[in-house]
């Protein structure tokens, strides 16, 4: 939100003040899709049907369901060969399924007690050779309490700054005349310091640390 006055610029001060809270995400969301080629249709339906249930069954029972469970995607495909002289021929179809599955780190400590990891394992385990994943990412249950924190400390760095000028300017600050909020865009994450995996899980799944940002641009009167 900005408020403007016409207050003349040469009797106000314009910084801007950044926050930056670091914490270690409690989601994980990854891609989890189910393919099987056979040579009829029904019977590529019928194999990602079967592999899907299995695959499902293992995350509800890890207490993975409701909405940290969702069919995203759902398609069918013909396989074909070129031969000379007898040109492009349909040898087969593809069925696949895609789930879009999120983790809680929280659940290694629940009922399931089970990591990301090994949720994430064990759907391979259900799947087998028909699993591919992808879409591996991290994320915040409450992001609003990290940016109201990262909000906190831009205002305070735009503070100092304020009145640092004002007092090197011989003024003292006055009302804030305009506060806006400034799209710095993606931060990029600070290096993995600490993994889901247990040890004997077969791959770690690693969440680092994240951080939020927020800019600040405020305008104070000089008085």
């Amino acid at each position: 939100m900005t408020v403007a006055t016409s207050e003349p610029a040469e009797r106000s001060v314009t910084v801007r003040g950044s926050g930056i809270v670091s914490a270690v995400p409690d989601l994980v969301r990854a891609a989890v899709t189910v393919t099987a080629t056979r040579p009829a249709v029904a019977a590529a339906f019928e194999a990602v049907a079967r592999s899907t249930t299995a695959v499902t069954d293992v995350l509800r029972g890890h207490g993975v369901s409701g909405p940290d469970l969702a069919t995203t995607g759902l398609s069918v495909h013909s396989e074909t060969t070129w031969t000379e002289g007898r040109g492009s021929e349909v040898t087969g179809y593809t069925a696949a399924t895609t789930l879009q599955i999120t983790v809680r780190a929280d659940d290694a400590d629940g009922e399931s007690g089970a990591s990301p990891a090994q949720v994430v394992a064990a759907c391979v385990g259900a799947g087998g050779d028909d699993i591919r994943l992808g879409g591996l990412e991290f994320d915040f249950s409450d992001p609003a309490a990290l940016t109201a924190t990262a909000r906190e400390r831009a205002w305070a760095d735009a503070l100092a700054k304020a009145e640092q000028y004002a007092s090197l300017s011989q003024r003292a600050l006055g009302e804030v005349l305009e506060i806006s909020e400034v799209d710095t865009g993606d931060v990029s994450p600070r290096p993995v310091v600490k993994a889901f995996a247990a040890a004997d899980s077969p791959i770690a799944v690693e969440r680092g640390e994240k951080p939020t940002r927020v800019d600040v641009r405020v305008r104070w009167r000089l008085t």
